[in-house]
């Protein structure tokens, strides 16, 4: 008799501005996937087509497979009930929640929505940079920015699901005093305004005048000697890492494992914003020997792998990991 195939669970990681999904087993082994731009004609996957098509796409490529299709597990960067609804609409552009999309692909199996920060965290918890830890601060740096705490395992989710809004704090005035006095259209300015990837882009097409669409363009630019770009850059560690300081004086957790586009440790972005991010987080750190800040070990995959953990929680397949 020939190897069976164990069942799988389609994950869906959608982000600002990239929508990754694949098939993966109980034991997160990703058997296949996919990436791609989420932003169709300037907007965030507008009523969440990208999202549909994409598990539609998954949902093909497990019955070429030959492999039973266990459920969806789907990480949104907006903040989510406990109920699995979609309760804002800060970064993607939908109409429809996504449990009325993605559920009826599966009928008769688990269809699961989480925060993508929260997903992400619970597979570094399991197996990436978090593991073995009892406690750690997630913190997704991306198009958005948010964090998330893991406490001996288990997600906090706070009592409306919105325990994940380090983006909503305001820029600390030591950093930018024109821009926390109120240099923001008369808004109060917040940190993912100011240090997330689609803030950075905005601020740097604001100050020059030449458009850039994403963090990525002005981390290059300022690997080619743009000094704008690199005081951007800056700048956004340094408010970051004022605000991890005063969060990490709040929970004492363990560690920080940063994550995110823009938060992944890589070539490209192991440079400006995380030299500055490591130096103001350690300076204004109070007490002696603060909790070290790690990159995500699984990297870009972790929002996946996580989305998909959060599935086999929910599936009826005997091979399903515990509740936790």
């Amino acid at each position: 008799m020939g190897a069976v195939t164990p069942p799988v669970v389609i994950a869906l990681d959608v982000g600002g501005t990239t929508l990754r999904a694949g098939l993966v087993t109980a034991e997160g082994r990703l058997l296949h996937s996919v990436t791609r731009s989420s932003v169709r004609n300037g907007r965030r996957d507008p009523g969440l087509a990208g999202t549909v098509t994409a598990a539609r796409e998954m949902i093909a490529a497990a019955a070429e497979r030959g492999v039973t299709v266990a459920g969806i597990g789907a990480g949104f960067p907006e903040y989510v009930d406990a109920a699995g609804r979609l309760t804002s609409h800060e970064v993607l552009d939908w109409a429809v929640q996504p449990l009325e999309l993605l559920g009826p692909l599966v009928p008769g199996r688990p269809a699961v929505v989480e925060s993508d920060v929260r997903c992400a965290a619970l597979a570094e918890a399991r197996s990436g940079g978090g593991q073995g830890r009892g406690s750690f601060l997630y913190v997704s740096l991306g198009t958005g920015l948010s964090a998330v705490l893991i406490q001996g395992g288990r997600l906090w989710h706070g009592n409306r699901g919105e325990a994940i809004a380090l983006g909503s704090f305001e820029v600390p005035a030591s950093v930018d005093p024109g821009f926390s006095a109120g240099g923001n259209g008369g808004r109060p300015p917040n940190l993912e305004e100011y240090a997330a990837g689609a803030g950075i882009a905005a601020r740097y097409t604001k100050v020059t005048g030449v458009e850039v669409t994403e963090a990525r363009d002005v981390v290059r630019r300022a690997e080619a000697g743009d000094g704008t770009a690199t005081e951007l850059l800056s700048a956004a560690g340094r408010a970051l890492g004022t605000s991890l300081a005063w969060t990490v004086a709040l929970l004492d957790p363990e560690a920080v494992v940063l994550g995110g586009g823009l938060g992944t440790s890589s070539p490209r972005m192991d440079g400006v914003l995380h030299d500055a991010l490591r130096k103001s987080y350690t300076a204004r750190c109070a007490r002696p020997g603060p909790p070290p800040v790690h990159p995500a070990g699984l990297g870009a995959a972790s929002g996946l792998l996580g989305a998909a953990a959060a599935a086999w929680h929910e599936s009826l397949e005997p091979q399903a990991v515990d509740r936790t």
